[in-house]
């Protein structure tokens, strides 16, 4: 077995541990998760065929012709697909859906529409490659336009989250840069150098590189609602109380579910865990990706935000309470979801966090307060 097929082999065993990984960790219901396992099935569909057409070119079984005829037609279409899934896959971290991706939609697809039928095309106009008699592959008169099809959405993405950079974590930018370089650079060389496969070995890299790369950012965020966790606030606002000379000014929320223990005791913990799920969905739209947003408890979170003024903190919890009114409108739960805020501008050269905290903490709890005894 030569070294390629060799690498081809090894990159096959990592994809399947990555997609186990995947199912039987993440909640398959982010659509982000779901792009990033379609692109992995991807490519081991395409690195399984690398090993097989390594394996039978130039080999005359009754079956050879038609497979490396149609299979590389299918592969050219895949390899395109691949890349433009990753396009898809920064569009939804960036803005959070993928509205932002349909007024480019007829722009971005036209790459690969044409990529998709050369490939299917290529078996019988030969646009991309032919097999010759004795089953050997040569590359078409049109093989560049792969590359740049491919190419194409490689450049695109760059610019989209190298633009959209002030939307996603400082933390987070050279990791999604970082992504696409393997396997551009495997590229360049595999066009280079005629009959070297090594695309789909650098995207296995690219693909593990990002994984323990998710991994470690998820050992930061509960599980239930995709927010940070107690332990990663308490380091957060560590850091913030340390930075006295900071001329950025901040402020703090405290937020919490009224009435949650009822919902849980009468309709389940199902019921519960949903509303926890509707309202830090609310808040991933609510916040910028620059605030921290954390879940302390229960039914409790925390907003740490960069502000100008009070009235951003005013603005931002008018935002919040217009999201919560809008699952109950839609989200159709037999009881209404409310929450109590306390909230303020965070002194952070001369209040330190633990103050800081019992305060907003106590604000909220006047606000909890005052409508048990309207209620009353």
């Amino acid at each position: 077995m030569s070294e390629v097929l060799q690498l081809s082999v090894y990159s096959a065993f990592i994809l399947l541990f990555i997609l186990i990984k995947l199912v039987r960790e993440y909640h398959m219901l982010d659509i982000k998760v779901k792009i990033f396992k379609y692109m992995i099935y991807i490519v081991l569909i395409c690195v399984l065929m690398d090993i097989l057409f390594t394996s039978l070119e130039g080999t005359s079984y009754f079956y050879t012709r038609f497979v490396l005829v149609y299979g590389n037609a299918i592969q050219f279409a895949l390899t395109c697909l691949i890349v433009f899934l990753w396009y898809l896959y920064n569009e939804h971290y960036i803005f959070k859906n993928l509205d932002h991706y349909k007024k480019w939609l007829p722009f971005t697809m036209i790459p690969l529409i044409i990529n998709t039928l050369l490939s299917l095309l290529s078996p019988w106009f030969g646009f991309f490659y032919t097999i010759s008699p004795d089953n050997f592959y040569i590359r078409g008169d049109w093989f560049f336009l792969a590359t740049l099809n491919t190419y194409f959405y490689a450049v695109f993405t760059v610019l989209v989250i190298h633009t959209n950079r002030n939307k996603i974590r400082n933390s987070d930018y050279a990791p999604l840069m970082f992504f696409i370089l393997p396997p551009a650079v495997a590229g360049i060389f595999q066009t280079l150098n005629y009959g070297i496969l090594l695309i789909g070995p650098s995207l296995t890299f690219s693909f593990l590189v990002a994984f323990v790369y998710i991994q470690s950012k998820n050992m930061e965020l509960d599980y239930l609602t995709g927010l940070y966790t107690r332990k990663e606030l308490e380091y957060y606002v560590d850091m913030m109380s340390k930075r006295n000379k900071s001329k950025k000014q901040y402020g703090g929320l405290m937020m919490d579910i009224d009435n949650f223990k009822s919902i849980n005791d009468t309709y389940g913990h199902d019921a519960g865990d949903r509303v926890l799920r509707e309202v830090s969905d609310a808040f991933h739209k609510c916040f910028r990706n620059t605030d921290f947003v954390a879940r302390i408890g229960g039914d409790e979170f925390v907003a740490i935000c960069e502000i100008q003024s009070y009235s951003d903190l005013e603005i931002i919890v008018k935002r919040v309470r217009n999201q919560i009114d809008l699952i109950n409108t839609f989200a159709h739960f037999p009881f209404l979801i409310s929450l109590s805020i306390g909230y303020d501008r965070w002194d952070t050269k001369n209040i330190v966090k633990d103050e800081f905290m019992i305060h907003i903490d106590r604000k909220m709890y006047f606000e909890k307060d005052a409508k048990k005894l309207v209620r009353a």
